[in-house]
């Protein structure tokens, strides 16, 4: 890429819904967001630059502010509706106690469902893999999700889902699925290093001095005794 040309945009939705957890939402993002469009970063010099950047939306069923399990309330800033004949790049669905199925609106399958097809990179943090599978993202797949609910997650998604107990993060085609909360800022690096290169990605590891774990470095399915 030549140095006086803008790399190029990828739209990309990050999915909220009452009871989201707010790190599995802002643990990539927080690095992500390094590559956004109006990123603060653009200003200083020295900064490697990215391979693509990225134009973020919040999206929600309602604009009015979102209640995660723990933490600020959190304002989208778009609803599904709005952007209903859109499609994003990239979607990230967060997870969370208001991930499981008999309290999440339908509307959020309904976005996730109409959108994964198409979608560049579909990427879940903890408990979004549940809601990756319950809108059929993640039929015939490899995923992994948060080891606390992990039983009671493979008891209740389709048979055809391979899910993975030992694993940080991992990657089946375009599908990223992360583990437990913290896992998503692990992935996040190495989804960054994917799309936005390498120097890039380092350089903003380095900024937020995240020791990034790799995708077998997991503690949690022993700990939890899925091994």
């Amino acid at each position: 890429m030549c140095s006086d040309m803008p790399p190029p945009v990828l739209s990309f939705a990050v999915v909220l819904y009452p009871g989201v957890t707010y790190l599995d939402a802002q643990g990539p993002m927080e690095m992500l967001s390094f590559a956004s469009v109006d990123a603060y970063i653009k200003a200083r010099t020295g900064w490697p630059t990215p391979d693509v950047e990225f134009e973020l939306d919040y999206v929600a069923e309602t604009m009015n502010p979102i209640t995660p399990s723990g933490g600020a309330r959190i304002l989208p800033s778009k609803t599904f509706e709005e952007v209903q004949g859109k499609q994003y790049d990239i979607i990230l669905v967060p997870g969370g106690p208001g991930a499981r199925p008999n309290v999440i609106s339908p509307s959020v399958h309904e976005f996730v469902r109409k959108q994964a097809p198409q979608a560049t990179y579909v990427l879940s943090v903890c408990t979004g893999s549940w809601i990756l599978a319950d809108a059929g993202v993640l039929e015939g797949k490899r995923a992994t999700s948060n080891k606390a609910a992990f039983r009671d997650l493979v008891a209740n998604t389709s048979k055809a889902i391979q899910w993975v107990p030992k694993a940080r993060w991992v990657v089946d085609g375009k599908i990223w699925t992360a583990s437990g909360v913290t896992a998503g800022a692990d992935m996040g690096y190495a989804f960054m290093t994917e799309v936005c290169g390498d120097a890039f990605a380092t350089r903003v590891k380095n900024t937020v001095e995240l020791h990034a774990s790799g995708p077998e470095d997991d503690e949690y399915a022993e700990v939890w005794g899925l091994m």
